[in-house]
């Protein structure tokens, strides 16, 4: 079961996917079915570390997480929370 969900994508990649669609005679929705799972396939080993890299943040618990979504480090998190 498929639902619709708009996704923002610049004028010219939704014309090349409006052309893409129409020139092998499947939905808009399949053509981007199609690259994400072919982006996935190509890019494992960066998807592997980015999950590797979440792992290691989710490790370090809150302060690491907030460090983390802040660009911060840790300690600097950690002074003005008061948590260590």
């Amino acid at each position: 079961m498929s639902t619709q969900a708009p996704i923002k994508v610049n004028e010219r990649t939704k014309d090349r996917v409006r052309y893409l669609a129409a020139l092998t005679d499947v939905t808009q929705a399949e053509i981007v079915d199609r690259a994400v799972a072919e982006y996935a396939t190509r890019h494992a080993d960066d998807i592997a570390k980015g999950i590797d890299r979440a792992r290691e943040v989710l490790a370090g618990g809150d302060v690491a997480v907030a460090a983390h979504l802040l660009g911060e480090s840790p300690d600097a998190v950690a002074r003005v929370s008061g948590r260590r």
